[in-house]
């Protein structure tokens, strides 16, 4: 996974990313797909060009259509349509290579976004994975596994997390602070100098990817909601 993430506050794409990635070319047949995902234990193939093109993808369910064994000669049809499948299932059913099955064009993100936005993605397109691309090349691949490996960082590293993003992130001196985390539920206490301190710190490490939830039994010295309204130069009283 490259750079250590023991300390990441916001985990990226590339953080859980599975690298290298087995990729198929467009012409690779149908048995030999299957027999690599049997072999490796993977679910989804990228398809990529002689030039390492990204065209598309091959999954599972991509396979189950030829497993489906119904063919265009085996369809009912009314009024020229297939009763309950659709063309794209048929094209899949029917077809001998990656580039039949394949899904395109490629739902991908880049290296660097944030894993909430590609869970997000996942959730929001119904998509069990996405291609990690680096200068449009391919380099990983994100599944919903990946995904959830953020919330099975240890309570050891989430602490340090928290004590980063108070320390370099909101400049919050966290030596007088008890930071403790168990279970991913981050609990605080002790004092800090402003309310708007307290609040921020409660929010960031709420934000924290892995934190499960914030327990804070934080105090502030002084309530800075109460801002004085700046005095223009022609008011000299």
């Amino acid at each position: 996974m490259g750079e250590d993430t023991s300390v990441r506050i916001h985990l990226r794409a590339k953080d859980v990313m599975t690298a290298p990635v087995f990729t198929v070319r467009p012409d690779t047949s149908v048995k030999n797909i299957a027999a690599l995902m049997l072999t490796y234990k993977i679910s989804g193939l990228p398809v990529v060009t002689s030039d390492e093109e990204l065209v598309g993808i091959v999954t599972e369910a991509d396979l189950l259509h030829k497993e489906s064994g119904l063919k265009r000669k085996d369809l009912t049809f009314w009024k020229g349509l297939p009763l309950g499948r659709t063309p794209e299932s048929i094209r899949k059913a029917e077809g001998v290579t990656a580039a039949d099955l394949m899904s395109s064009p490629v739902l991908a993100v880049e290296e660097d976004t944030p894993l909430r936005e590609a869970a997000a993605l996942m959730v929001r397109r119904k998509i069990n994975r996405l291609p990690v691309m680096r200068d449009g090349r391919l380099v990983g691949i994100v599944s919903r596994n990946d995904v959830l490996r953020a919330f099975v960082r240890t309570d050891e590293e989430l602490g340090r997390a928290v004590r980063d993003a108070l320390l370099h992130r909101l400049w919050i001196d966290v030596t007088p602070l008890k930071i403790d985390v168990m279970d991913g539920v981050v609990y605080l206490k002790g004092e800090v100098d402003r309310r708007s301190d307290k609040m921020l710190a409660v929010q960031w490490v709420a934000a924290i990817d892995g934190v499960i939830k914030v327990d804070s039994m934080l105090t502030y010295r002084h309530d800075d909601r109460r801002v004085t309204a700046n005095v223009g130069p022609w008011d000299l009283r």
